[in-house]
């Protein structure tokens, strides 16, 4: 990758300045996120709860996969680790509404936690079919063997999205079981 900087070109050589912290060497340019584009995180899946549907007025929980991860390959002829962190995510319920949180969100456990509200849950306002988005911003750092040290800026990467089927439910009081007596009061 050509250098942008005039009078600086690229080295596999970094001075260490303390724990985490590296500078390029005298006529050494940094390395930069664009030096990274072959290693491309891994942004997992956005998950919609409960299985790719909600309910009118009623939290949809969405959730994404990302974690922080380490690959290794080479840069500039020498081998290196690169670790990726997601540090924010940008939820797209698709009607509209974006949330930007530092949360990846979590399964709902057990039917107790079912439909209740959780820090990426969303509650549509209509009957509606919605393609969902996700976006998860990592910070990189990188490690040539002298210990990690973080590359400047974020990367944004897209999750594939998820269709999302949005129903009207409404609820109606019975005089017992509609099954066993379908002529009782509400049962019709």
């Amino acid at each position: 990758m050509a250098n942008s900087t005039p009078g600086l070109e690229r080295c596999d050589v970094l001075v260490a300045t303390g724990p985490g912290q590296a500078v390029a060497a005298t006529g050494v340019a940094p390395i930069t996120l664009a030096d990274l584009a072959q290693f491309r995180p891994i942004v997992g899946e956005l998950v919609v709860e409960p299985d790719g549907w909600g309910v009118v007025g009623t939290p949809t929980n969405f959730y994404a996969t990302a974690v922080t991860h380490t690959m290794d390959g080479e840069l500039f002829d020498a081998p290196i680790e690169v670790r990726w962190t997601p540090t924010a995510y940008v939820f797209d319920y698709g009607d509209g509404t974006t949330e930007t949180s530092d949360a990846s969100g979590a399964a709902w456990s057990g039917t107790d936690e079912s439909w209740t509200e959780t820090a990426t849950s969303h509650a549509y306002a209509e009957r509606v079919d919605v393609t969902a988005s996700l976006t998860v911003v990592f910070t990189a750092e990188v490690d040539a063997g002298g210990g990690w040290f973080a590359v400047p800026g974020t990367l944004p990467v897209g999750a594939p999205p998820v269709s999302v089927k949005i129903f009207e439910v409404e609820t109606v009081l019975t005089n017992g079981d509609c099954m066993a007596n379908p002529s009782a009061p509400g049962c019709g």
